[in-house]
C-alpha cells in the first residue's frame, strides 16, 4: 500500500518571482535578474548587461517555456522586439544582441577645411549635388556648411 505525502510540495518559483507561464518566472531588478524554470535558476544577468537579458528572453521562447507574448510582457517590450532579438541572435550570435550605440553613427565629416572648400565650390557656381559628390558628403552637409 502506498503512503500519502504529508508534506506540502515545494513551490516551483521563489516568492518574489513574477510568473509568466506555468512553472516559469522572472525576478528582475536594477542589479540584474534571474529566470526560473520549474524550480531551477535557468538564466541570469547582471544589471546593465542588456545582451544577457535579451539572450534570456530569446532562450525562453526557443525552449518553448513561454510564448513570445508572455516573454515580451515580462521583459517590458513587445513581441516584435523579442522576434527581432531572436533574429539578431541567429544572424550575429550573442554579439548581435548588444544594443547599438546611440548618438552619431560615424565621424563628423564637416571639418573647417571641408566647409571652406564647399564655400569655394559654391562661389564658383556649382550645384549642391555636384559639390556634395566632389566633397564626398550629403547635400544636407553642403547646406549646413553654406549656412
Amino acid at each position: 500500500m502506498a503512503a500519502m505525502l504529508t508534506q506540502v510540495p515545494l513551490p516551483w518559483l521563489p516568492g518574489d518571482a513574477e510568473e509568466i507561464a506555468p512553472g516559469v518566472g522572472v525576478v528582475a531588478g536594477d542589479d540584474g535578474g534571474v529566470v526560473w524554470v520549474h524550480g531551477l535558476a535557468t538564466f541570469a544577468w547582471d544589471g546593465g548587461d542588456e545582451a544577457a537579458r535579451r539572450l534570456a528572453a530569446v532562450q525562453l521562447v526557443r525552449l518553448r517555456a513561454a510564448s513570445q507574448r508572455q516573454v515580451a510582457a515580462a521583459f517590458g517590450t513587445d513581441p516584435v522586439t523579442v522576434w527581432r532579438w531572436d533574429r539578431a541572435l541567429r544572424e550575429g550570435g550573442v554579439g548581435g544582441l548588444v544594443p547599438a550605440r546611440k548618438g552619431p553613427r560615424g565621424a563628423w565629416k564637416l571639418t573647417p577645411e571641408l566647409a571652406e572648400r564647399i564655400r569655394e565650390l559654391d562661389a564658383r557656381g556649382k550645384k549642391l549635388t555636384v559639390i556634395a559628390a566632389e566633397c564626398g558628403v550629403s547635400t544636407f552637409t553642403v547646406r549646413t556648411a553654406l549656412g
